[in-house]
């Protein structure tokens, strides 16, 4: 039994948790972080993240200034016959680039990007702060839910209709209505519904993609960056900050279970029997795991266990890495496509035939892809591929369809890659269940849960707990899980850290 005592113990070193622990001991907390794995970072790991939008500048100042180096990435749509869409996030320059194709979907472009930016910008300025609780009396969450409606009314009666409809439309539609490119059609809407267990056609998938802007900058393709040193040099930036202000980090350090005493968290236990005490437990990883292995059926309420049950969390992306001799020749793509997010989507049909068999945990013949190529002097090349609508469960069990699944995938980038099988030394992929076993997070999902208007705001996780706060004294959640949702962004870390220091 430790005889120390903390003002909190974190579960988790991923970037939230290092966020959320940097910035309580900022306020001369002493905190603990217990890590399961036996280095920080999580996710936030090149063997998982490609590349990432820089961290917002209220998270950074939060902690004290990171000095991040990052690098901005463009993104093309390949296409078959060679003719790729690239944009960058720069309207003028993109508006250039699709009227090589298309002049009317260039003008449209333009307008679509003004109304999902303004639309963004209202919902993204709910993202920096705890959401109002539902039927709650209290006077500053009456005042969160009229500033949110205010919001929404001052972009005047005609677009406060027109986000009102958008709410629950499907992108397919809106896509249709405006571009008569299929191949800018599939780009937008493979960002709609990435990471997500939606199609093009499924109501929602619109507001997936304003959800998006608004943690991304507001802009449909300019929030995609390369970070010098990869995502692991945010953990080591992070985890820097939390040794200069004295948090302690504990690694290979599994919570077996809370401490549970007079209906209160009172600190953790670990798998070697060893228990530490605190006045507040916060817990990095995903909300099924901190009610039902944290807390435990036991514990729970039948309206919280239901809840909690219910939380779509099931992870629908996967990940094979090939290790290269060489770089490979991508039909008429020069150094700068290369060095771009490459995208394999090229319809909303194709999307939607891809989403269709995930519904029954079936695999597509033709998956989305998503590409990042990592490179330096000093290695050989990477291809980093993420492969959406990648069931958790696949039917007929990972292991005996994997490497018909890799082949599968490397033939679908053959159509875009004449050498590619030749320059391949190696294979690794990661599942959804692989995640799940390595990395602790119920279901395998990159952003503990499903980025649905049902689990959003002040619904995420569940009502009651969209806060950061559990249905139990003392005990808090900081991660992806939470509101606003998953991503390298730090917000859900920042934003715990001001509700707990309210409360201790």
């Amino acid at each position: 039994m430790s005889d120390k005592q903390y003002d909190a113990i974190i579960i988790g070193g991923g970037h939230n948790g290092l966020v959320c622990a940097s910035i309580l001991s900022k306020k001369n907390k002493k905190v603990l972080i217990c890590e399961a794995r036996e280095t920080c970072g999580g996710m936030a790991n090149q063997e998982i993240i490609n590349y990432v939008p820089s961290i917002p500048n209220s998270v950074s100042q939060s902690i004290g200034g990171l000095n991040l180096k990052y690098n901005s990435k463009g993104t093309i749509a390949l296409s078959e016959s060679g003719k790729h869409i690239r944009l960058i996030g720069n309207l003028h320059l993109d508006h250039a680039t699709i009227s090589k194709f298309s002049t009317q979907d260039a003008d449209r472009y333009l307008q679509f990007h003004d109304k999902m930016s303004q639309f963004s910008k209202t919902l993204g300025k709910f993202m920096m702060d705890s959401p109002p609780r539902i039927m709650n009396n209290s006077l500053s969450d009456y005042a969160k839910l009229l500033k949110l409606g205010l919001n929404v009314r001052m972009l005047g009666k005609k677009k406060f209709n027109e986000f009102a409809r958008m709410i629950g439309l499907n992108i397919a539609d809106e896509l249709e209505d405006n571009f008569e490119s299929t191949l800018l059609q599939g780009l937008i809407a493979h960002d709609s519904v990435l990471g997500s267990n939606l199609g093009p056609r499924s109501p929602g998938s619109l507001i997936n993609l304003l959800y998006r802007m608004a943690i991304h900058g507001n802009s449909l393709f300019g929030g995609i960056y390369e970070m010098d040193g990869g995502s692991e040099s945010l953990i080591s930036a992070l985890i820097e900050k939390c040794k200069k202000s004295n948090v302690e980090i504990k690694t290979s350090a599994f919570v077996k279970n809370c401490i549970v005493e007079d209906d209160k968290a009172i600190g953790v236990e670990l798998h070697n029997g060893e228990k530490i005490f605190a006045k507040t437990v916060i817990s990095n990883t995903d909300p099924r795991s901190t009610y039902f292995s944290l807390l435990g059926a036991q514990n729970l309420d039948t309206d919280v266990k239901r809840r909690i049950k219910h939380h779509r969390s099931k992870g629908r992306v996967a990940k094979l890495t090939l290790k290269l001799n060489k770089m490979p020749e991508f039909n008429d793509c020069d150094e700068i496509d290369l060095n771009s997010r490459m995208v394999i989507s090229p319809s909303i049909d194709y999307i939607e035939e891809n989403f269709n068999p995930s519904k029954f945990d079936k695999l597509s013949s033709e998956p989305v892809l998503e590409m990042c190529m990592k490179k330096d002097e000093a290695s050989a090349p990477f291809l980093d591929i993420q492969v959406q609508y990648a069931p958790y469960k696949a039917h007929g069990g990972w292991e005996n369809i994997k490497n018909d699944y890799i082949n599968s995938i490397i033939k679908i980038i053959s159509k875009y890659s004449s050498n590619i099988e030749s320059c391949i030394d190696s294979k690794a992929f990661i599942t959804p269940d692989d995640i799940e076993q390595d990395y602790h997070i119920s279901g395998g999902h990159w952003h503990h849960g499903e980025i649905q208007i049902d689990q959003l705001f002040m619904l995420r996780p569940i009502p009651g707990a969209a806060q950061y706060k559990t249905h139990l004294d003392g005990l808090y959640m900081c991660g992806a899980g939470t509101h606003p949702g998953g991503g390298m962004h730090g917000i859900s870390g920042k934003n715990a850290a001001k509700v707990v220091l309210g409360d201790l």
